[in-house]
């Protein structure tokens, strides 16, 4: 199988796990969306990039590009029906990108198949057709054969793809070799399958519908996403957290280097916020040799940092240049396990009446908490959830610009950042004054 992580996966990715969850089990288990002029494949497409636009996805999973405002990034998107909606660019990358990518093999068996075609073939036995029930997954050196009417046309599916797969990695290929091919097998039949699989070459060759108590399977549907969902996006993670822009850095650093830089560059700000370092590139000098200090075993020969042995190397690298001209505050840190209330609120439209209560009570009850500037944000933002940009957006707001204007701090501040130092102090109100429950995802 896939190499699963040893640390627990960012919350985000639970989050997003549960949701990806729901729409393959909804999708896979509804008769009427078979059969349609737009494949299922296109249809999961434009639902994830749908979903991956909501502001909560864009702040908690999507890189983030402080040098911009997010109604810059929004995208003209001719969806399959020919309508055209406005989806933020991350949204697109990420599903067309992170999302596609195909699964290595990459555990010491690597006879074994990955987490991909694991999820293939249990969601293969929740077929309303009972001949799936039985269905395996194994290497053969044997040729496919299909003796079945219910298997045909995932076989002819298979087959394509196949066809169409022209390059694997040379572990694949090596393993493929000594073992044979994988073949999903079920009774009497059986189908040669792409030797590493994206989870749209799944949701292509998967025979539907699958039963609808497929989304009761929570003791392994979920968590077998989650440790999919963690190898498909560690790598844009780790560069997201370093604050290096995913798709400008596609394949450059290896996971090891990455998870080095998002040492370095959490050790150089956390020295820059305890005040140690006020100088940046002093603040990384420090934080690169602390960390070669505690890697190096043999005081004779300097541990590496990201793949250099000396602070100067690194720093006239291209990916040290580019982190040496960054403010460090302009990084997004998702080693917290930090949640924006404003954009968990507002995300995905799904505010129960218990949270609109909560909110309008928060404010009413406890109203000393609040500055002029912080309530009405929050009633404008949270309760009427009033965007922020455009138009009829907040920072065209006079009364709001006003509130801004007379208080000393936030009239100084940056409109990401004024936003970001205001939804922190809410937050606090909110951490405050009212259980959690009501509020978390």
């Amino acid at each position: 199988m896939a190499m699963q992580a040893s640390r627990k996966p960012p919350r985000i990715i639970t989050i997003f796990a549960k949701k990806l969850g729901g729409i393959l089990a909804d999708y896979l288990s509804n008769p009427k969306l078979l059969g349609q002029r737009i494949p299922l494949k296109d249809r999961l497409t434009v639902k994830l990039m749908l979903s991956l636009n909501k502001k909560f996805y864009r702040r908690e999973l999507l890189f983030r590009d402080y040098s911009q405002k997010s109604s810059d990034l929004l995208i003209d998107y001719v969806m399959p029906n020919g309508h055209i909606e406005k989806l933020h660019i991350e949204s697109i990358y990420y599903t067309e990108e992170i999302l596609s990518r195909r699964l290595t093999i990459v555990s010491k068996q690597k006879s074994l198949p990955s987490n991909l075609h694991m999820l293939l073939l249990m969601l293969c036995r929740y077929n309303v057709n009972d001949s799936w029930q039985r269905t395996k997954i194994k290497r053969r050196h044997t040729e496919p054969s299909v003796t079945d009417t219910y298997f045909k046309a995932t076989a002819t599916t298979a087959k394509k793809q196949c066809k169409k797969l022209e390059h694997v990695s040379a572990v694949s290929e090596t393993y493929r070799k000594k073992y044979g091919c994988f073949q999903l097998v079920s009774g009497r039949n059986s189908a040669e399958l792409i030797e590493e699989i994206s989870l749209f070459d799944l949701i292509e060759v998967m025979p539907s519908p699958l039963k609808p108590e497929i989304t009761a399977q929570s003791t392994w549907f979920v968590p077998l996403i989650e440790r999919i969902l963690s190898s498909l996006n560690e790598n844009y993670g780790l560069l997201r957290s370093c604050g290096l822009p995913p798709q400008e850095w596609r394949g450059e650093l290896s996971i090891g280097k990455l998870r080095d830089l998002k040492l370095l560059k959490r050790t150089t700000d956390e020295l820059l916020k305890m005040g140690q370092q006020k100088e940046l590139n002093l603040a990384y000098q420090q934080a690169f040799l602390d960390i070669q200090a505690r890697k190096t075993k043999n005081p004779d020969k300097l541990a590496k940092v990201a793949g250099f042995y000396d602070f100067m190397e690194f720093s006239q690298s291209k990916v040290g240049t580019t982190l040496l001209k960054t403010e460090f505050n302009s990084f997004e840190d998702s080693g917290k396990d930090s949640h924006g209330f404003a954009d968990t609120l507002a995300a995905e439209e799904e505010c129960s009446s218990e949270m609109d209560s909560a909110l309008k009570n928060l404010l009413t009850d406890y109203t000393d908490s609040f500055t002029p500037l912080t309530a009405y944000f929050f009633e404008q933002v949270l309760i009427l959830q009033r965007p922020l940009y455009g138009d009829k957006g907040l920072f065209n707001d006079l009364q709001f610009r006003r509130l801004v204007a007379a208080d000393e701090v936030y009239s100084k501040m940056e409109e990401e950042k004024l936003v970001d130092k205001i939804i922190q102090k809410i937050k606090l109100i909110m951490q405050k004054h009212v259980p959690l429950s009501v509020f978390v995802p």
